[in-house]
């Protein structure tokens, strides 16, 4: 679901289009992307949310973004799409547990990679398409 939603905002460029550009996206890109574009969250934040915005909310969610991570401008990992993405899988499924805001990790599971493979959640897939959508980006001058 979240791979699908993730290629909706990019279902206008072709891989011509976006070729040969090398951008790597960070904490604050994968943040706004997700909250404001990936088709998960838009009905609940506006296209005008700010950063600060889609930050809050992706944390209101239990979905972690670090405020050192997002104002430091740090790579946003294929890792971290892995616990983004289990994260927001266990929100949609009713299955989340939280600790201090936080979706936790289900007991018994070594790793996000691990429960996404688990899931059937292509977070790799997940991760080249926020990618994808961040050289289609940065081609528009976002």
């Amino acid at each position: 679901m979240l791979t699908f939603g993730l290629c909706l905002i990019c279902n206008r460029a072709s891989s011509e289009e976006i070729s040969g550009h090398k951008i790597i996206p960070s904490h604050a890109d994968a943040a706004v992307i997700l909250a404001k574009y990936s088709g998960l969250f838009d009905r609940y934040v506006p296209q005008s949310a700010t950063l600060n915005d889609c930050v809050a909310f992706m944390n209101e969610q239990g979905v972690y973004f670090g405020l050192m991570e997002v104002v430091n401008g740090s790579e946003f990992t294929v890792k971290d799409c892995a616990r983004v993405m289990g994260q927001i899988e266990l929100i949609f499924s009713g299955e989340a547990e939280f600790q201090m805001g936080k979706v936790l990790l289900p007991k018994g599971i070594a790793s996000w990679e691990e429960f996404c493979t688990m899931e059937d959640v292509d977070y790799e897939q997940g991760y080249k398409e926020l990618s994808r959508a961040m050289r289609f980006a940065a081609q528009l001058n976002w």
